[in-house]
């Protein structure tokens, strides 16, 4: 991997720790009331602090630093590099296409706002769970007898950039926010969308110090993460059956 001094990694993990906690405290985690109680309606905007929380929490760096450097080991220092800016790349390309895919495709099937709020909802649930249920995974392998510099062309495109970068509930959560928000929000939505490939970018080119230096922290954030996920999903799916005057 990436040979950096030791001042560089210092200054590096310090702003990864505030910004990721910035993140995570952020007042991004709320659910965006709606002005119609029609079930068609869309919300009246959603900000970009919370958009970016999202895809921070579903499509972010640090759920990929760990995956990376198990999917690159084997790899000299150019090669992971090269790894990385593929996997950006198709991951890049792949988020975009699935979402404006499948936004046109839940218009034409005319689905309301308290169903995306309820699969929303859903969707963090499965995120929750998931960061419990992971360490039962099995580690990502390379296929014993294949030269790990010859592979790397499909390591970027899989198991790299999907499912490791563009998560399944990482594109439906991208899918349904540019769904639910107001047409003229989808440019801004895009926008933050490639920051956050960017993020993982870097997180992929300086994946070896970081999980070195901030492995705890990582743990501890996705602990607390989970607990924050589960309330918002539970909230989201309340705001449905409200749209839908099931509740008051």
């Amino acid at each position: 991997m990436i040979k950096i001094n030791r001042i560089t990694q210092s200054i590096l993990i310090l702003l990864l720790s505030v910004f990721a906690f910035a993140v995570f405290a952020a007042d991004g985690l709320t659910v965006p009331e709606t002005t119609s109680q029609h079930p068609h309606a869309k919300l009246s905007s959603m900000p970009i602090s919370q958009i970016f929380t999202y895809f921070m929490v579903m499509l972010g760096p640090i759920k990929i630093i760990a995956p990376f450097v198990k999917i690159s080991h084997g790899l000299d220092a150019t090669a992971a590099r090269k790894l990385a800016v593929k996997g950006f790349f198709f991951a890049c390309l792949a988020g975009i296409a699935a979402a404006t895919l499948g936004q046109n495709t839940l218009a034409k099937w005319d689905v309301g706002l308290p169903a995306l709020l309820i699969a929303a909802g859903l969707v963090l649930l499965l995120v929750a769970l998931k960061s419990v249920l992971s360490q039962y995974e099995q580690p990502i392998r390379i296929p014993p007898g294949d030269n790990p510099q010859s592979s790397a062309k499909m390591l970027a495109l899989s198991p790299l950039a999907f499912p490791t970068i563009i998560t399944p509930y990482g594109i439906a959560a991208f899918i349904l926010i540019n769904t639910a928000v107001p047409s003229e929000q989808n440019i801004e939505i895009y926008k933050i969308f490639l920051e956050v490939m960017v993020l993982n970018l870097v997180a992929m080119l300086f994946a070896q110090p970081i999980i070195k230096y901030l492995s705890t922290v990582l743990t501890i954030l996705g602990a607390v993460l989970g607990v924050l996920q589960v309330a918002l999903a539970v909230q989201m799916i309340i705001l449905a059956f409200r749209i839908l005057g099931v509740l008051p």
